[in-house]
């Protein structure tokens, strides 16, 4: 193999189409225009004298070649890059731009908090801050969207870390409740709102029901967790959320379901080769002091 292969534009550029396994996607990763990524691989397969890469349907596979580089490659390139951000993050200052995807109910609850506590100390850094769903949240880590994703934990995807926040128990929240204590069966007799499928949270919710036998009176489904609060304050309906948003609104009594299968980790999730250095490490830090300030035990 030639030494053309030092010039690491092109590996960089290899690396990344065969881990997305779409050109139009890793262009959009690497911020170059796909005639520019193309042009990369074209180059590459000249130097190896071989074709890295084969159609399939509409996306491309690698040939037995290119899985060959990539697995000779690709830990270099890591090793590389946690090299250089070690040496970059001896000085490094939290400024810059910070991305942050969030679940709706952590995003209101506790990255809002901490991002305005961080920018009254921090004058130099500039924040994003989006809600997704956990799905979304995770494509966004890989596709290079967002620096660091708040969700619930889960075996992690392929090249994505995530260290475990803390653990919270789904609550009943209505207008009235008369005990702070109930069984799963008796949900039964409650007309509910919830989230919709496309959640995590509803998913549990309906899979934990359903292993009791339990049939719930869903009444309505919407697409936010602020909506269903509201709902629950002005009745008929209950609602089943996050302990942590039902204590921070209005106009509702919290009811514990005694349920293990109601109980779900948050985590904090990165794209993995990246170090929790500068602005992403800071966030990290004053998050688990948010939690902590909220009466949670910190699992880190």
């Amino acid at each position: 193999m030639r030494t053309q292969l030092a010039d690491l534009r092109l590996l960089r550029s290899f690396v990344m189409v065969a881990r997305l396994g779409a050109v139009t996607k890793a262009a959009t990763a690497l911020n170059l225009t796909q005639p520019a990524l193309s042009q990369h691989l074209r180059e590459l397969n000249q130097i190896t004298g071989t074709a890295l890469f084969e159609k399939h349907g509409r996306g491309i596979i690698l040939t037995s070649a290119g899985s060959l580089l990539l697995e000779e490659v690709g830990p270099l390139l890591e090793q590389l890059d946690l090299s250089l951000q070690t040496i970059q993050a001896r000085g490094e200052q939290v400024r810059g731009t910070l991305r942050i995807g969030a679940i709706a109910s952590y995003s209101r609850t506790l990255v809002m908090p901490t991002v305005a506590k961080m920018l009254s100390v921090f004058p130099e850094l500039f924040v994003t801050a989006v809600e997704l769903t956990g799905a979304e949240i995770d494509r966004a880590l890989l596709e290079g969207d967002i620096d660091v994703g708040i969700s619930f934990s889960k075996t992690s995807a392929a090249g994505i870390d995530q260290r475990l926040l803390f653990e919270e128990r789904l609550v009943l929240a209505s207008a009235a409740l008369s005990h702070d204590e109930m069984d799963l069966r008796e949900l039964s007799s409650y007309p509910l709102a919830l989230l919709n499928s496309q959640f995590a949270m509803r998913r549990q919710i309906d899979l934990s029901l359903a292993s009791h036998g339990v049939v719930p009176d869903l009444r309505i489904e919407v697409d936010d967790v602020d909506a269903l609060l509201r709902l629950a304050a002005i009745g008929p309906v209950s609602t089943i959320v996050g302990e942590l948003a039902a204590r921070t609104a209005s106009g509702v009594s919290i009811a514990h379901i005694n349920d293990r299968g109601l109980v779900r980790s948050a985590a904090f999730r990165w794209r993995k080769g990246r170090m929790l250095k500068g602005a992403m490490g800071e966030f990290f830090d004053r998050l688990i002091s948010e939690i902590r300030s909220r009466g949670l035990t910190a699992q880190v």
